[in-house]
Formats: structure tokens, sequence, C-alpha cells
């Protein structure tokens, strides 16, 4: 359970933009808050609870080292991850569709399908209405199934 969870939070920040050894040492300090506050945390909550704290730690990061707060490029996804995308053939064509969203919704693409979030979690993590989550999923869905028929039809 605890090298899953470790490598959720790793891979997180690896792709929040962080470089390895800062995201090893994040992901470390993650655990051991969580393994602390172990009591605390509601059933079914353990993986909202760690994302919410990597997300927090960060910040924190940046903060203390006065850099600029940004959202990566989500152009290196391993689309393998994504459970709903496996019939696409082409990978290539979807890693290029996601690149094209804006940066809100690749984070949101990101948490989805990539940590498998369920809605609220996304909306909790956030700070936004699950209806809000909903409609953005969709309207992302919407953009990336343009996008692969626009490829289709080259």
């Amino acid at each position: 359970m605890w090298q899953e969870l470790y490598r959720i939070v790793y891979y997180y920040l690896l792709k929040l933009g962080l470089s390895h050894a800062d995201a090893e040492d994040i992901a470390q300090e993650v655990l051991l808050s969580t393994y602390l506050h172990l009591d605390s945390i509601q059933d079914g909550n353990l993986k909202f609870y760690v994302l919410a704290t990597a997300k927090n730690k960060y910040i924190d990061f940046f903060r203390k080292n006065k850099r600029e707060f940004t959202v990566p490029s989500l152009g290196d996804f391993d689309v393998n991850n994504f459970s709903e995308i496996h019939q696409i053939e082409n990978k290539e064509v979807l890693k290029k569709a996601i690149n094209k969203l804006n940066l809100t919704e690749q984070k949101l693409f990101y948490l989805k399908y990539y940590l498998g979030m369920t809605n609220p979690e996304i909306s909790s993590l956030l700070k936004i209405s699950p209806a809000s989550v909903k409609t953005m999923l969709w309207r992302l869905r919407k953009k990336v199934k343009e996008y692969l028929e626009k490829e289709d039809e080259n």
C-alpha cells in the first residue's frame, strides 16, 4: 500500500514539474505526514488525503524557494495508464491532443485519467463544485474527440 501511494505521489510531483530529487524528498515527507495522521483519515479518503498533502507540500516548496508556481507540460504522459482510452491505436495522436489542451484542462485530464481520481475528489482538490468538474470533463472529452476526428480525416 505504501509503495503504491509513494509511486502516485512521486509521479504526481514529477508531472507538476519538480526534479526527481525534489519529488522524492517531498513524496517522503507526504508519506511521513500521512503515517503520522493515519488515525484522523476517514476510510476511503487515503488517496485524496495523500494527494492534497502533496499539493500543499508542493506549494510550500515553491514558497520557501521563491520560485514561480507553474503547471507542467503533460507531454510525457504514459498513455498506457488510461483505462478509458486503451482502444485508441495511435497513442502519439492522443499525446498531441492532450498537448493541445490548455493547462487547466491538462491538469484535469491528469487527475482524472492518470491518477484515477473521482469527480468529488477532483472537486475537493481543485476547490470547485462537482458539477463544474463534470462539465469540464465533458468539454475536455469533446475537445479531445474533435481533435482525434480531425486527425483521422488527415
